[in-house]
């Protein structure tokens, strides 16, 4: 079968570059290795109870541009877009202890110490972290990037402030505070604070328009996210010619030693004008593995070390109750910042539309993710990677119950019923994770920024011509694993193909930019960080004055 364009991968990435292509006319044709589109960000229901999973916890930032934009252009249905019809009002994020009050970002940039648990010195020693990662560039993504960012805050700041701020890293940053780097962790909360996006949207149920801008709280879709997303998005682009074969696992690409000239799919032989492998890396690699004249090539040769550290393991799990249970804040999404397996929560009910079925005799549904992996458990002590299903399902009950802020805004918005006064009727784990005495597994291997990974980024464009690569592990503005990253991957190598394909550029604010050119230079010298530089200049010109 011939088509101009071939997409391997019906995941983010690979929709965003069918999408773009489609809308100015080109044949293209999408395989994918499952039955279903979405990857990582899809959802499913149990077969059994009808019980709405997904595969993991997800939001939208505001600066997510590009994933916005697309959303404007996907009809949700004849009333109006994606980005119009099935966005939530931003999640309220809260910090809760095991001990002590839940703590919201209620006051801007002042609540970070009471969030965060933090002294005045704590806060004064974290901004200084912080203004050395945005104050950098090169120094950044040469030497920040294989700093781990909890082990760098770890001696500027109290115990309790350390673990309360390192919980933010899984649910927020969506990886493993074990791993992240400074550089990763920077620039998220950077993009977070400076952004000059502004997202305005329509009046809804919830009450008149509002707008999502710099450091306003996430988005979440108003039901499950294949229901809200893919499938309206999958029909609209077969409506726009786009053909979908299904359980077609690419298992190799034939390679001529100039120009890929088939690949081999399902089975099937397959050719195009143009090849996007929008596959996850690990994948990838298998594929190039096969062609070693391709695994040569300069882009395709990232991949090994890009990989070497292995999967992320993130654990999605639903805990449903048969009572509703009330919170006193509209969308309020829970870090349960003393859980040893780094636990973020929110109630779907909160967010999704009435019409959403929760699933069979289920009046509350929590959907919920372990962030972290190496850590040992409380009750079992070991870690999420060595743990049965059955041990997992019971760590995470006692990790949630014992979080004395929930059970105290639980009761406060219950009528003084309590975490414990609601019995559980289920707790479900994402149907594709594999329990077994040698570790957990998933079929699909999922890749984070991490230390050992952030310099081994490949760009979209590759020596192969007509070869491009797509997903969020590939060089973006984005910088991180995310849906943002994933929608410009997928906007970069359509535009590869055609230029007329629009991306639009991250913020990035100009004293930012002339502050870390500075630092480049400094860097390039050897000399300290600049804001290192500045304080040791302070220090001298106090000390002059002093001495005369």
């Amino acid at each position: 079968m011939s088509y101009k364009i071939v997409i391997f991968g019906a995941g983010i990435s690979g929709l965003s570059a069918a999408h773009e292509l489609a809308q100015l006319g080109y044949s293209v044709a999408v395989y994918e290795t499952a039955d279903e589109p979405g990857g990582f960000f899809r959802s499913y229901r149990d077969k059994q109870d009808n019980l709405p999973t997904e595969y993991s916890w997800h939001g939208l930032g505001p600066w997510y541009i590009n994933a916005f934009d697309l959303m404007r252009h996907i009809p949700f249905n004849d009333k109006g877009s994606i980005f119009d019809l099935a966005l939530s009002r931003p999640v309220d994020f809260g910090i809760f202890p095991d001990g002590g009050k839940a703590r919201f970002y209620d006051h801007g940039l002042r609540s970070i110490p009471s969030m965060f648990r933090m002294g005045g010195w704590d806060f004064v020693k974290w901004s200084y972290l912080m203004l050395k990662t945005w104050t950098s560039d090169k120094r950044s993504r040469v030497k920040y990037d294989k700093l781990n960012a909890a082990r760098a805050w770890k001696p500027l700041l109290s115990d309790t402030a350390y673990k309360t701020w390192r919980s933010c890293f899984g649910p927020w940053i969506g990886s493993d505070w074990s791993k992240v780097s400074l550089h990763t962790a920077g620039d998220f909360f950077r993009k977070q604070l400076t952004t000059k996006a502004i997202e305005r949207h329509k009046a809804d149920r919830d009450g008149p328009g509002w707008t999502q801008k710099t450091g306003a709280g996430w988005l979440l879709f108003k039901g499950p996210s294949s229901e809200y997303w893919f499938n309206p998005w999958v029909k609209y682009l077969k409506a726009k010619g786009v053909s979908f074969f299904w359980d077609k696992a690419l298992t190799k690409l034939e390679f001529d030693g100039t120009r890929i000239t088939s690949a081999v799919c399902g089975g099937e032989k397959v050719q195009g004008d143009m090849y996007i492998l929008a596959l996850n890396p690990f994948i990838t690699a298998e594929i190039l593995a096969k062609t070693p004249a391709l695994e040569k090539q300069e882009e395709f040769r990232l991949f090994k070390p890009l990989i070497a550290g292995g999967p992320h393991v993130q654990v999605s799990f639903r805990v449903a109750f048969s009572e509703a249970i009330k919170f006193p804040r509209a969308r309020t999404a829970v870090v349960v910042c003393d859980s040893e397996f780094n636990l973020t929560l929110f109630a779907e009910e909160q967010v999704w539309d009435e019409e959403v079925d929760l699933g069979q005799g289920v009046r509350s549904l929590w959907t919920g993710t372990s962030c972290i992996s190496s850590f040992p458990g409380r009750l079992f002590h070991k870690p999420v990677n060595n743990c049965t299903k059955e041990e997992f399902i019971e760590e995470v009950k006692a990790q949630i119950l014992s979080c004395g802020a929930l059970d105290e805004l639980i009761k406060e918005a219950n009528g003084g019923k309590g975490l414990k006064d609601f019995p559980i009727l289920k707790i479900e784990v994402w149907h594709e994770w594999k329990f077994s005495s040698e570790g957990i597994s998933s079929p699909q291997a999922k890749w984070v920024n991490s230390t050992e990974t952030e310099a081994y980024l490949p760009s979209q464009r590759t020596p192969v011509p007509n070869l491009l690569l797509a997903g969020a592990h590939t060089r973006t503005q984005a910088r991180v694993w995310s849906i943002e990253g994933a929608v410009e991957s997928g906007r970069r190598a359509a535009k590869a193909v055609d230029g007329r394909v629009e991306v639009l550029d991250q913020y990035l604010p100009v004293w930012f930019k002339i502050l870390a050119g500075i630092d480049d230079l400094l860097f390039l010298v050897n000399a300290p960080q600049l804001i290192d530089s500045a304080l040791l200049a302070a220090a001298l010109i106090f000390i002059w004055q002093v001495l005369g």
